[in-house]
């Protein structure tokens, strides 16, 4: 494998495009699908376009005179400091646990979830959540907080300390937490048998967790501050530009600047930032997967809401799909047979 990778980092093709081909085996084998190009990528925009009315929307109840994203860009800037980033994910972590268990919409509201600085091996993210094994003894999960490194320069940590926002940390806090996944990994200790507990689709756990988001919103999580919807509208662009940017790097010739445009026309992300995103598309070439996850899952509901009719309930469909354990997306149609 090192002679293999030493290779191809001296004399490989520096075109990091997988094609068609490949993109289509890979995610069409990892998700017991037949996947569709062409399609994903019209769901793709289409999911763009609503995402930035839903945004346009709420920006317009803080104010309605400028654009959604410049006012989203300026809402931003309110954040905690470093000091106070992880008293504010305490506050999120307990009113998303407190706002889930109320609208009972998990099959269970059982475990107890932390929040704590990161430790040294997963300072690399900014806030991720890290639990126990399903075989494990319950024990605490723990929500991981990253605050900007003392040793940064001022603009450096500024750019850090807006991810923790009152606007964008709130719908982190559901992402990670609850609904998402704190919620999805304490509902896979009661899935039947080793395999449901264990074997995961990375576009399913990520899929749950960002269609948390958006399910907090349509179940009223802090309804009376537009501030929480525009976070979760202004991550779900990221997310849908991802699927849009994997999609045109690797089949429609696309370069790392032409993605990078992208996420500064469509997101709330500029210079750098778009930039690290779209250059994560040459080596995460899955990485639309949240957005597509959380389409099939949404397009699921509307399924089982139908085959259902007055015996659907959200926590009735959120229990058929957690039993599956964390399934490929080719699999969730079982969820609705059995529920």
């Amino acid at each position: 494998l090192v002679a293999h990778v030493s290779e191809a980092a001296s004399s490989g093709s520096p075109d990091a495009a997988l094609g068609s081909a490949a993109l289509t085996a890979l995610l069409s084998t990892a998700e017991a699908t037949d996947v569709d190009l062409g399609k994903l990528a019209v769901q793709a925009d289409a999911e763009r376009d609503r995402l930035t009315e839903r945004l346009t929307e709420s920006c317009a109840a803080v104010d309605a005179s400028r654009p959604a994203l410049d006012v989203a860009r300026e809402l931003v800037k309110d954040h905690p400091d470093s000091a106070g980033v992880l008293t504010a994910a305490r506050d999120w972590t307990a009113r998303a646990i407190d706002f889930t268990r109320e609208r009972d919409l998990m099959p269970v509201n059982d475990g107890v979830c932390l929040v704590g600085e990161a430790p040294e091996s997963r300072r690399w993210a900014m806030a991720m959540i890290s639990t126990n094994a399903p075989a494990e003894p319950d024990a605490p999960s723990w929500y991981w907080i990253t605050p900007p490194d003392p040793s940064w320069p001022a603009a450096q940590a500024e750019e850090w300390l807006e991810v923790f926002s009152a606007t964008t940390l709130p719908a982190i806090t559901v992402h990670e937490v609850a609904p998402g996944h704190f919620s999805h990994h304490q509902a896979l200790r009661h899935a039947a048998g080793d395999v449901r507990r264990t074997l995961f689709s990375d576009a399913f756990v990520e899929g749950w967790a960002h269609y948390a988001e958006e399910l907090s919103v349509e179940e009223g999580f802090l309804a009376d501050d537009p501030r929480f919807a525009i976070g979760v509208w202004l991550e779900a662009l990221v997310r849908v530009t991802r699927l849009a940017c994997a999609l045109g790097v690797h089949t429609a010739g696309w370069t790392v600047d032409d993605a990078a445009a992208r996420f500064a026309t469509d997101t709330h992300l500029t210079g750098e930032a778009a930039l690290s995103e779209a250059r994560r598309a040459t080596f995460d070439p899955t990485y639309g997967r949240y957005t597509w996850g959380k389409l099939e899952i949404m397009r699921r509901r509307e399924q089982a809401r139908a085959a259902w009719g007055a015996g659907f309930t959200l926590k009735r469909f959120h229990s058929a799909l957690l039993a599956l354990g964390s399934p490929p997306l080719g699999l969730l149609g079982t969820a609705i047979e059995r529920g």
